[in-house]
């Protein structure tokens, strides 16, 4: 399985996140489903942990692909180093009365000189300046360790702090790998599923019947994600 698609590390949500509430006939049918009892103490964990997921799924969801930032930045590189390229070559008597008029009529504010004699000298620097700046960032985007959204992270590390929480109370953790509808898919899959239906459907990340392989990905390839809102 790929990793999932990187977002922008910043996003558009706005408004308050979902909240999860449960009543007591609801806490009995997820208890039914889990084939557990659950004390006080870890229904609470449970609505903390699952209210800061609905917190940050909201964000990782309205962010935006971080494929056309790359793009973009890409086709600024490009252009600056041909431009670059166009500037420094000389192009014989007819490149030099090409710079020599161009030069007459160039006017700027924002690069000022003596002498134009340098200028397209200058505008060369300029763009090596821009092409470098552009480098570094293309290298922090593709920086595989550097903060981003990530498509599904919020709901991977959702998982893992269930999981923790069950631990923390000698809870079953087991949920199979079989993906088919005769399998017996574990106790911790089906506190998923029982979970899940109380969200929002945006934040079902997998449907029920997938949900034992999706956990087992969660829980064996941990993502960093942006920093949380």
């Amino acid at each position: 399985m790929g990793r999932p698609s990187r977002k922008l590390p910043i996003s558009g949500a706005v408004g308050s996140s979902p909240e999860l509430s449960l009543s007591d006939p609801d806490w009995k049918q997820v208890e039914i489903a889990y084939g557990q009892a659950l004390p006080a103490a870890v229904r609470q964990s449970i609505v903390d942990t699952t209210n800061k997921y609905l917190e940050w799924e909201i964000f990782e969801r309205n962010a935006s692909a971080l494929k056309p930032a790359v793009d973009r930045v890409e086709a600024i590189k490009t252009a600056s180093d041909n431009l670059r390229t166009k500037l420094s070559s000389a192009g014989g008597v007819g490149g030099a009365f090409a710079q020599s008029l161009t030069k007459e009529h160039f006017h700027s504010d924002h690069l000022r000189m003596e002498s134009y004699d340098q200028l397209f000298h200058a505008l060369g620097e300029v763009m090596s300046s821009l092409s470098l700046a552009c480098q570094t960032a293309l290298s922090e985007m593709n920086d595989e360790d550097a903060k981003a959204f990530r498509e599904g992270a919020s709901w991977d590390d959702w998982i893992r702090a269930l999981t923790n929480i069950a631990e923390e109370h000698d809870l079953p953790t087991a949920a199979s790998k079989a993906g088919n509808l005769d399998a017996d898919v574990g106790p911790f899959a089906r506190l998923i599923a029982a979970l899940q239906a109380h969200l929002p459907k945006e934040a079902r990340r997998h449907a029920n019947t997938r949900l034992s392989s999706a956990i087992y990905t969660a829980r064996a390839n941990p993502l960093k994600t942006a920093d949380e809102p």
